[in-house]
């Protein structure tokens, strides 16, 4: 997800092993855009960012909105006034172009993928995002500290409160998905905890939202943070609303992985008094992960027997990483799941990106894909609304909404029609389209919660 609201792993699959850009600039100087041709079929966008020639030093940043990454640094082999040579050492990938009549016209390279890519000046002035909430707003937004003790975290963040608030007004602690976030869960642009704060405060509710541990203004190691310190923050932050003044009942709202913290908050004893999940998974990480890269695979036309090998092939490692935590996964291991893979490119590349993704220990990975949310949905008591997207591509709505209905029967538990992983109304509902939908999030989403929220 949200930026990297997908659970992490899952760009494993073999489309993904190519990262796109875009770019745009005056001179060489600056920003410049370009569309890759992965396939006939699919394309993405990569963005330069490139300073002066003459500056001290010399950088280049890149883009690629498709897949929500950002500011990605490269080391730079040439920049002259007319010619720019660079590498990303970490993905495998290359770039050489020369300016001529104000495009630059280049090579791209990543593993066996070697394509022309042309460059022009990107002008763009951002996307439009009409339900982003600007002032002046009709309540009142407080800056605020959050202090988690038990892993000595201070959380950064705002207190939304509606106007004419008293002690029977409902507070809600937002949660983000997977993936560093700000306070406002921001992606391609998009804002959705500052337009469901929005909504809230219009209406009565008050809310709380704040930048992920070890992110923007909060302090500590999101790098190495688990699902279960996550959760640990966000008990912080439901004491903290609970002490900060005479609010009514206080309930928890999380995206995605956000709405496993929902769970595990919901069978301890800082249960929240409500809970509602926005595409929150109910099966256990790894299954997730399999979904998730099965979909990419298919998706993008791998032939059954190459896809067949590779989801064995993955489920292995997934189980090895659970059964082995904190380990490195060594060559050998990989030799045995994946026989004679070396006698085939495509083979190669797949087994080079189960490399890259899991032969390492991560702390975020082990516990996600070994962590089955069951016995904690199962524990929970409080009243809960869990919503899915049709066109969810990341977080699948049949196949978690059933298990949630297994593990939560009392739940409403709801598959919006038409929706992405985002709650936006989707064509595809891949990662790529994000970008370019303008609504942020869907107006029947936004007068669920509201609605659900004054029920209680």
């Amino acid at each position: 997800m949200m930026k990297n609201i997908i659970v992490k792993p899952s760009l494993v699959a073999a489309a993904s092993l190519i990262i796109g850009f875009s770019v745009s600039a005056q001179g060489i100087e600056g920003d410049w855009r370009g569309k890759l041709e992965v396939t006939p079929q699919a394309s993405l966008q990569i963005v330069f960012h490139i300073s002066d020639p003459g500056a001290s030093p010399q950088t280049i940043t890149m883009d690629s909105p498709d897949q929500a990454a950002y500011g990605i640094p490269t080391q730079i082999k040439l920049l002259s006034p007319d010619s720019v040579s660079l590498t990303v050492d970490n993905i495998g990938m290359a770039y050489s172009g020369k300016l001529k009549d104000g495009k630059i016209y280049g090579t791209f390279s990543q593993g066996m993928l070697k394509k022309p890519m042309e460059l022009s000046p990107d002008k763009s002035s951002g996307p439009n995002r009409p339900q982003t909430p600007q002032p002046p707003f009709p309540y009142s937004r407080s800056e605020v500290k959050v202090k988690n003790p038990e892993a000595n975290v201070t959380l950064s963040g705002i207190l939304t409160i509606p106007q004419n608030a008293d002690s029977e007004t409902p507070v809600v602690v937002l949660v983000s998905g997977s993936g560093l976030q700000n306070r406002d869960e921001e992606i391609f642009g998009h804002k959705p905890f500052a337009v469901i704060a929005d909504r809230l405060a219009r209406n009565g509710i008050a809310s709380l939202r704040y930048d992920d541990r070890g992110y923007g203004e909060s302090s500590g190691d999101g790098a190495n943070a688990t699902t279960a310190d996550n959760a640990s923050d966000a008990a912080a932050a439901l004491e903290f609303v609970r002490k900060q003044r005479n609010f009514g009942k206080a309930g928890i709202l999380g995206h995605s992985e956000g709405g496993l913290v929902a769970f595990m908050l919901g069978s301890g004893k800082t249960s929240p008094d409500f809970i509602i999940t926005l595409a929150g998974p109910a099966l256990m990480g790894d299954s997730i992960i399999m979904s998730q890269n099965l979909h990419n695979l298919t998706k993008n036309g791998m032939p059954k027997d190459i896809t067949d090998s590779y989801m064995e092939a993955l489920e292995k490692t997934l189980q090895h990483r659970i059964d082995n935590p904190g380990t490195v996964m060594t060559e050998e291991f990989f030799e045995s799941i994946c026989p004679e893979w070396d006698r085939k490119p495509i083979y190669s590349a797949l087994v080079d990106a189960l490399r890259k993704s899991f032969a390492k220990p991560n702390p975020w990975t082990d516990f996600m894909i070994g962590y089955s949310p069951a016995s904690d949905m199962r524990a929970t008591r409080v009243p809960t609304l869990m919503l899915y997207g049709d066109k969810d591509t990341q977080v699948d709505a049949t196949e978690n909404s059933n298990a949630a209905t297994r593990n939560v029967p009392k739940a409403d538990i709801r598959i919006m029609p038409g929706l992405n992983h985002l709650f936006q109304h989707a064509t595809t509902g891949e990662v790529t389209e994000y970008q370019q939908i303008e609504e942020t999030m869907s107006e029947e989403v936004l007068d669920n919660i509201v609605r659900f929220i004054r029920q209680q």
